[in-house]
């Protein structure tokens, strides 16, 4: 079975889904020209053979029944944990992997940065969070062959929405935030927190459990008011009335510590990694670790185990008189948390390379120059992802927010769509006691433009800048 024309042949039957810029009903011919017995359809298409296709309501909910039962059904044979939010889902799903793989030994997991089958570590250069259906039920069938006893999925908003993630069991949800993203693609921050509620819903259903985040304010009461099942609240604000909650959150040697307040005692948690709202991300997961009925301080040890994730504030070092730190963030939200941080432990200027996606959500374009006016002292707005439209314009829209704010064109407000120029300017212009954040691309490998992707490698460039400026 397969979604992909160009992979159909005898024995491989074609189904045909709606896509984001083709619709596979256009290839129906051709993939029953090259072999393909028989070509699951919504619609009749002219031309093919009406006895070689299967009529159904809605192809994509046809195409996760069919890949999980070619794959035997694997969320039947271990407990699979959906982690879900606006921010934090990658950090949050490693992390639980971390925790688990202490407590319980071979775990599996697949995210936005990597899959990972015990120690072993595939990058993933999908460019897709949460793949389709075929893919994850072959990632999870893998997972049970090779012994795995849990498994933790990143679960975005697109592939609960888009059926991917159906037909598999939950055995809990796990909530980070529900902020603002992806209303190109649900319109609504309405229809976007229904298709994140979506996994809770499947999970209660299932028997399972629920993490939610007390401090998340525009989602926390919603969400547990449907949460009828096993649940854990956490705080990273220190909400007592929270089941987890952190105390004394500080900065150390490593990274970030704490005292995780819990229902099955207290723990010091150490985290080799920064940004304060990974203290939260690390209480999500002790909860989840804990609703598995794992040992605390099992839990606890596996974080302490865990080094920094690719492109999460990850720190450029060489020696260098100033920081300069890659980061994911790409919405509002994250982007406002990471210049905080940094903003807090900065003794000089704040520096911020940035862009925003095109053909996505164009109302957090100027929110997010705001933002970044608002926090940093130096702006350098750049592309990020353009796809198809005007990079130019889209700076225009996010320096138009950071105008609004108070930024100053040429004086602190910059911009260029040449990103490797973005940076070396950032780079160039910083001083000691400065930090350049470079925010947007984080682990990604490519860039998409109009003529599709170009590599890119975000640390790479940033090395490079900095060792010219250290040779200069």
């Amino acid at each position: 079975m397969t979604y992909d024309s160009r992979q159909a042949s005898p024995g491989v039957a074609f189904v045909a889904i709606p896509g984001a810029h083709r619709d596979g009903h256009l290839f129906v011919s051709k993939a029953l020209e090259a072999g393909s017995p028989l070509a699951v359809v919504e619609r009749e298409v002219p031309g093919a053979p009406r006895e070689r296709l299967v009529l159904v309501e809605d192809s994509r909910t046809a195409l996760a029944q069919v890949a999980a039962a070619l794959n035997r059904h694997p969320s039947l044979e271990l407990p699979v944990i959906g982690v879900t939010g606006t921010d934090g889902k990658t950090s949050t799903t490693t992390m639980l992997h971390a925790a688990l793989s202490a407590t319980m030994g071979k775990v599996g997991s697949l995210t936005t940065v990597d899959f990972r089958v015990g120690g072993a570590v595939e990058p993933n250069l999908s460019r897709q969070t949460t793949l389709e259906s075929p893919e994850i039920q072959a990632h999870l069938r893998g997972m049970v062959d090779q012994s795995c006893l849990a498994a933790i999925l990143e679960s975005t908003s697109h592939g609960l929405a888009l059926h991917r993630l159906d037909q598999i069991r939950f055995a809990g949800a796990v909530y980070t935030n529900i902020t603002h993203e992806h209303l190109d693609f649900h319109k609504t921050w309405e229809a976007y927190f229904e298709a994140k509620a979506s996994l809770l819903d499947k999970t209660v259903r299932a028997g399972g459990f629920a993490v939610l985040n007390r401090d998340d304010p525009l989602a926390y009461e919603r969400l547990r008011a449907r949460a009828s099942c096993r649940l854990l609240t956490y705080s990273a604000r220190g909400d007592v009335g929270a089941d987890l909650w952190a105390d004394h959150p500080r900065p150390d040697e490593q990274g970030l510590a704490f005292t995780a307040m819990t229902p099955a005692g207290a723990g010091l948690v150490r985290l080799r990694m920064a940004g304060r709202w990974n203290i939260g991300n690390a209480l999500a997961a002790l909860a989840a670790g804990l609703l598995l009925d794992q040992p605390l301080e099992g839990l606890i040890a596996g974080l302490g185990e865990l080094p920094s994730i690719p492109g999460r504030m990850e720190a450029v070092d060489l020696g260098q008189p100033f920081s300069v730190v890659v980061d994911y963030a790409h919405t509002p939200a994250a982007l406002g948390l990471a210049l905080y941080e940094l903003r807090a432990s900065t003794p000089g200027r704040l520096w911020v390379v940035f862009g925003s996606a095109g053909e996505r959500d164009v109302e957090k374009r100027s929110e997010m120059g705001r933002i970044a006016a608002q926090l940093a002292d130096q702006l350098v707005v750049t592309t990020e992802d353009p796809r198809g439209e005007d990079e130019e314009a889209i700076i225009a829209e996010i320096c138009r927010g950071a105008r609004e704010a108070g930024a100053v064109e040429g004086e602190n407000l910059h911009r260029t769509a040449d990103r490797a120029m973005a940076i070396a300017m950032a780079i160039e212009g910083a001083v000691p006691g400065d930090a350049v954040l470079l925010a947007g691309k984080g682990h990604e490998r490519s860039i998409i433009g109009p003529a599709g992707l170009t590599a890119w490698d975000e640390r790479s460039q940033a090395e490079a800048a900095i060792r010219r400026r250290l040779d200069g």
